[in-house]
C-alpha cells in the first residue's frame, strides 16, 4: 500500500490531524499486531498502545528522513506486538475465510497449504515471524523492515532466508508423514 502524497507536512508549532495520518494504516497495523500475537485482542491492545505511542512522539517523526509515515507507525505496531509475544507464549491459529469464487477442492488444497505454511511461521521465533510478516503479508522492502526492526538490511535477508528454509522443512515433513500414512493404508488393506 503506497502512502498518497496529500498527508499534512508538519512542521513544528502546525497542528496535526492525527486521526487522518493513522487512520488509512489502521487495517495494516492489525493485520501485522495479529499475524505476529496470533490473539485477536492481545492484537488490539498492541495497536492501542502504538496509536498511543505515535501520537506522544509524533514531533519525532520526519519525512525527510526517508521513511514513509506507514513505515514509522507499523514499526511502532511491530515492537508493540512483539512485547506482546514476549509477554504470552501460547499462541492460536490464524485462519482466513474461504473465497467463493475458487473452485471448492482448489479452495480445500489452497487452505491446506495456507496453513501448513502458516503452522511453520508460528513456529518461528518471533524476530523471523516479524520478518515474514512484514516483507510476505505487508509487502514491506527489505530496507524498511530493517529500519522498522533496526537491524542490518543483511539480517532482514538472513532472518527471511532461515523462515523460508523453516517453512520448506516443515512442509517437507509434512509431506513424508501423509505418504508414510498413505503406504501404511495401503498396506494395511
Amino acid at each position: 500500500m503506497k502512502e498518497s502524497n496529500h498527508l499534512p507536512i508538519f512542521k513544528e508549532g502546525d497542528p496535526v490531524d492525527f486521526e487522518t495520518l493513522v487512520q488509512p494504516h489502521l487495517t495494516s497495523a492489525f493485520r501485522v499486531a495479529y499475524l505476529i500475537v496470533h490473539d485477536y485482542h492481545l492484537a488490539q491492545d498492541a495497536v492501542q498502545e502504538a496509536l498511543w505511542e505515535a501520537y506522544k512522539s509524533l514531533n519525532r517523526y520526519d519525512k525527510r528522513k526517508g521513511t514513509s509515515f506507514r513505515a514509522w507507525f507499523i514499526k511502532i505496531v511491530t515492537h508493540r506486538a512483539l512485547n506482546m509475544v514476549r509477554r504470552k507464549k501460547k499462541t492460536e491459529e490464524y485462519m482466513d475465510s474461504i473465497d467463493p469464487g475458487q473452485n471448492p477442492l482448489e479452495t480445500i488444497l489452497q487452505k491446506e497449504k495456507e496453513q501448513q505454511i502458516w503452522r511453520a511461521i508460528q513456529l518461528m521465533t518471533p524476530k523471523h515471524r516479524s520478518a515474514v510478516i512484514l516483507y510476505y503479508y505487508e509487502e514491506f522492502s527489505i530496507a524498511e523492515i530493517a529500519k522498522i526492526l533496526g537491524v542490518f538490511e543483511g539480517t532482514v535477508k538472513s532472518r527471511l532466508h532461515k523462515a523460508r528454509k523453516i517453512i520448506a522443512e516443515q512442509i517437507q515433513v509434512k509431506n513424508e508423514k501423509q505418504v508414510f500414512t498413505e503406504l501404511g493404508v495401503i498396506m494395511h488393506e
